[in-house]
């Protein structure tokens, strides 16, 4: 009874209740229904986004020989969700290989799991950019859900089918959402309902009709009072003010932008509160274990000595009473050991979750920062005001990509690398979405690694050469084409930026912020540069990977 009830729980986005549920209930269980219990919470814990719990609780459970087969094939499913959300696309591969391998062994494992795995492989091949192969598997998964009447997974391939139509065809992503919103409220599945309310009236922003996206976000919000998922309720009156802001209803806008803010301040200490929780959970797991294993090797000790003081004791009497006493220093020793080693693990735990704190923190104010400059912008009245936040959002968003890249770790060392291709290329790929201006990149980029420093200084370099690129290249009927070209000789990088502009109205101003930068940047990386009109070519040492 207790399983089906955190069955239904989990499939009705019920999390809190479970966990709850869960962690009063565990150790009243044998080994092997706290294992059932267990495969629940790495769930429950990956939807609530506490990732590195929910990855240690999967490592302990794989670890443990009592773990059955299909409790595995669940895990590895959940562990490539996991790998998946921290864009650790090679490991979500490989564990969706290991649940295939369960498959093949066990098919009657499929019944109640296959549609599942068809959802997660087929999101897989859609993050990682095959589209076709992605929707070809959420096909299958419609077919194999429909041959086994699986109710519950059916809305959820549907809005993955909608998600494979989104840059091709808006009249089937309307359907399959339409689709998926049915089926949810036939389960009377409220939050899911709730959300996809959103994604029509996302759908509908992204068409700018906001009429008909203020009609489905208000479907929304009526029935949000039913929801316990503080995050999903947050992004309703989040998308409700991003409408209101289009319709030049800023206070209004202002007004559900702060709802939403405070849920999700909500959302942020609720997530807090769960992960103190959890370490405390997980710290007395550790200890009970620890309590175990000590007490069954001295179980195992004393058996030994008993025998051989009972065979030997008349003979050996002295050395008895010295063993007896290394032993109590030993025990002593031990004690001081253990209880050192739990003061340590304590404050890394402790180190380690601020740290993580001070990450997410430092994400979430480039991205506060972020919407700040566009709110900002949407104001300003004056073109060339305009503009300037324009630069200004380009040279924090490529400030932001860097800390994509990087985190801090209570390990942190200044030796840490960062491959540089990706990085450009993100940048660029941030100007060709952002930009009025459409461009061809051109790069040959060797693979080169540097650290946060450097890499940081590099990316900002690139990003106003970019923009002046955009904005001042005059290419006439022809497409505006970037070269940029970066490769290591011995212990310096060269870096060769071009494009085929013939006439470059910024020439002139050698005092114009975006040339200061290039400058200041250049000599940040202690090298010097040389300027044909446009075309730039930049030296600095590196001495390293």
């Amino acid at each position: 009874m207790l399983k089906q009830d955190l069955e239904r729980k989990i499939v009705y986005s019920d999390f809190k209740k479970a966990l709850y549920i869960i962690n009063e209930n565990r150790e009243r269980y044998t080994d092997a229904k706290k294992n059932e219990l267990d495969v629940m919470k790495v769930k429950i814990l990956t939807e609530f986004g506490l990732y590195d719990e929910a990855f240690k609780l999967s490592q302990n459970l794989l670890d443990n020989p009592q773990i059955k087969e299909d409790q595995k094939l669940k895990i590895h499913v959940e562990r490539a969700l996991i790998y998946e959300i921290n864009d650790d696309h090679k490991s979500c591969y490989s564990e969706l290989q290991k649940a295939e391998a369960i498959f093949l062994k066990h098919p009657e494992f499929k019944v109640k799991n296959y549609t599942n795995f068809l959802i997660r492989k087929s999101s897989y091949y859609r993050v990682n950019g095959f589209s076709k192969k992605a929707y070809e598997l959420a096909l299958h998964a419609k077919k194999y859900a429909q041959s086994v009447n699986d109710k519950v997974n059916m809305p959820v391939v549907e809005l993955i089918l909608g998600l494979g139509n989104r840059k091709t065809n808006s009249e089937s992503e309307l359907r399959h959402y339409n689709r998926a919103l049915y089926l949810y409220k036939q389960l009377n599945h409220y939050e899911a309902v709730i959300s996809m309310f959103s994604n029509l009236s996302y759908y509908y922003f992204r068409k700018k009709e906001y009429k008909i996206a203020n009609i489905y976000i208000d479907s929304a919000i009526t029935i949000s009072s039913k929801s316990n998922v503080l995050d999903y309720k947050a992004n309703v009156f989040e998308i409700k003010s991003d409408i209101l802001e289009k319709q030049n209803k800023a206070d209004s806008a202002l007004y559900y932008y702060k709802i939403a803010s405070e849920l999700y301040r909500k959302y942020s200490g609720e997530q807090k509160d769960l992960k103190i929780k959890e370490l405390e959970t997980a710290y007395n797991f550790d200890k009970e274990k620890a309590e175990k294993q000590l007490l069954k090797k001295d179980i195992r000790s004393t058996r030994v000595l008993n025998t051989t003081l009972f065979i030997s004791i008349l003979v050996l009497a002295f050395f008895t009473w010295k063993i007896k006493k290394n032993e109590r220093k030993i025990e002593i020793q031990k004690q001081k050991i253990s209880e050192n080693n739990i003061t340590l693990k304590a404050n890394v735990e402790e180190k380690q979750f601020l740290v993580q704190e001070l990450n997410h923190r430092v994400k979430n104010n480039l991205a506060v920062i972020l919407s700040l400059i566009d709110f900002q912008k949407d104001q300003a009245k004056n073109e060339n005001y305009k503009s300037i936040f324009d630069d200004l959002h380009q040279r924090i968003k490529t400030i932001t990509i860097a800390h994509e890249f990087y985190t801090y770790s209570v390990n942190y060392n200044d030796n840490d690398l960062i491959e540089v291709t990706n990085y450009i290329n993100k940048i660029i790929e941030s100007h060709q979405n952002s930009a009025l201006r459409n461009f061809k990149y051109v790069n040959e980029i060797e693979c080169i690694f540097f650290n946060v420093d450097k890499i940081l200084s590099l990316g900002l370099l690139v990003n106003e050469l970019v923009t002046n690129s955009i904005k001042h290249a005059k290419s006439g009927d022809v497409q505006l084409v970037i070269h940029l070209k970066l490769r290591k000789t011995n212990n310096e990088v060269e870096l060769s930026y071009s494009d085929n502009g013939t006439v470059f109205n910024f020439e002139n101003n050698n005092n114009s912020l975006g040339l200061l930068i290039i400058e200041g940047m250049v000599k940040q990386l202690k090298g010097n540069y040389t300027r044909e009109k446009a075309n730039y070519k930049i030296v600095f040492p590196h001495v390293g990977t």
